[in-house]
């Protein structure tokens, strides 16, 4: 069914609004594993995330094509609904240009992957390769019964490769890039570093249980901060479920510390004009030097607040481009300056321990290698990281300067961070 006739129809059953964000995508991803292609994934795809009002309720739900049924879906979850909140709608007057779509053709990386695992040749200890790359071209389209018709697209390639070491045991070592420009990748380089490490990394040493200083890799750095924004959005500080209630316009971690948002910058992968609900986008500074500038929202949180959105509806509350902004020395000077000290290149910890938005205490298991007079020496056998979002944020000695996204909410470089308990 064509918008036009979805609309009439929705007209008709009296839902007097009606608007729909198409997400259109389409790529291709493919993995190989010692040389041989795994699998390759050709993909294209349309869903649809539907807003209505009906008898003044709001009803979403998600479709995967649009027909009549799907607006009687809408009239019944409507009888469930019984929140007479009132949602806002798009005008005609938005003026965002459509812009244009590409083709994917991944056939060249194919091939590079496939030649990657020559880099094993020298490096005996390796038992198994494996590299991925995916590439995806997604346009996100908004379009409802006032006239609105608004566009906006993304085209985003990461590479991954991980590699398993055997020796006196079994370890693997992984890393991983998100980028917009698939030509800023450097496919033997990326791989050659993360297979150096793996193989320091099998050398283990059990930690003692003290403080230590430590560097936070980009990865890890930007998946912890990535929380803030669940600390930050509007429903945690509405329902005092989150440590950072009470703190707008308070200095709470280190001065060093600036986190932005830059939705409109189209050289990071979580480039968006307008959000979900279609509020444009634009730049703004979360964090400014360890003080909390903003609260994040969407419609239904501005609304209640008395306040506009602050373009975060991406279903629920959540971050684009949002990055800790990073300094100006590379990973080789910071672990010069930690001198002695471990550096963290990956963690685990279940969803609801691991970071608690509600009181800030951290706990991760911890991976990565111990460093000795500047110099990666071998790995440790994992540790927890205990600490608070508050601690660790605010002992930051320096951060660098390799800002690396891996995914389309959150990134930051490399921190070095003084005095964190870790025990073995």
């Amino acid at each position: 069914m064509n918008y036009k006739d979805f609309f009439s129809k929705a007209k008709e059953k009296g839902i007097t609004n009606i608007q729909i964000t198409e997400k259109e995508n389409h790529g291709s991803s493919a993995k190989t594993l010692d040389g041989e292609l795994d699998y390759l994934n050709n993909f294209d795809n349309t869903s649809y995330e539907i807003k209505a009002e009906y008898n003044k309720k709001t009803v979403k739900l998600n479709s995967n094509y649009l027909a009549e049924d799907i607006l009687d879906l809408l009239i019944m979850k409507s009888t469930s609904t019984d929140s007479s909140y009132e949602d806002e709608y798009l005008e005609k007057d938005q003026n965002i240009k459509k812009e244009k779509g590409i083709d994917i053709d991944t056939s060249k990386e194919i091939k590079i992957i496939k030649e990657l695992d020559k880099l094993r040749n020298n490096y005996k200890k390796i038992s198994a390769l494996e590299v991925y790359f995916y590439e995806q071209y997604q346009n996100i389209r908004i379009i409802n019964s006032k006239g609105v018709d608004i566009s906006t697209n993304s085209h985003l390639s990461t590479f991954a490769v991980e590699t398993v070491v055997k020796d006196k045991e079994t370890t693997s070592f992984g890393k991983e890039i998100l980028t917009t420009n698939k030509k800023d990748i450097n496919f033997e380089e990326f791989t050659k570093d993360v297979i150096e490490k793996a193989v320091i990394q099998n050398n283990k040493e059990k930690l003692e249980c003290r403080k230590y200083n430590v560097i936070l890799d980009n990865d890890v750095a930007g998946r912890i901060i990535s929380h803030l924004g669940t600390m930050l959005a509007g429903d945690a500080i509405r329902n005092k479920v989150s440590c950072l209630g009470d703190k707008l316009d308070k200095k709470v971690f280190s001065d060093k510390l600036t986190i932005v948002q830059e939705p409109t910058n189209k050289k990071y992968p979580g480039y968006r004009l307008f959000d979900d609900e279609g509020t444009k986008t634009s730049d703004i500074t979360i964090i400014d030097k360890g003080k909390v500038k903003t609260y994040l929202y969407n419609i239904k949180e501005a609304k209640i607040k008395g306040i506009k959105s602050t373009g975060n509806g991406y279903g629920g509350i959540a971050t684009r481009n949002m990055y800790a902004k990073p300094g100006n020395v590379n990973i080789e000077e910071l672990l010069k300056e930690l001198d002695n000290g471990i550096y963290i290149t990956d963690f685990m910890g279940s969803m609801s321990s691991a970071i608690n938005i509600v009181n800030g205490q951290i706990s991760l298991q911890v991976f990565g290698f111990i460093v000795k007079d500047g110099k990666i020496i071998k790995g440790f056998e994992p540790a927890i990281m205990t600490t608070t979002i508050f601690e660790l944020l605010s002992n930051i000695e320096t951060i660098g300067n390799d800002l690396v996204f891996t995914n389309t909410a959150c990134a930051a470089p490399s921190i070095l961070i003084k005095d964190i308990s870790i025990a073995s």
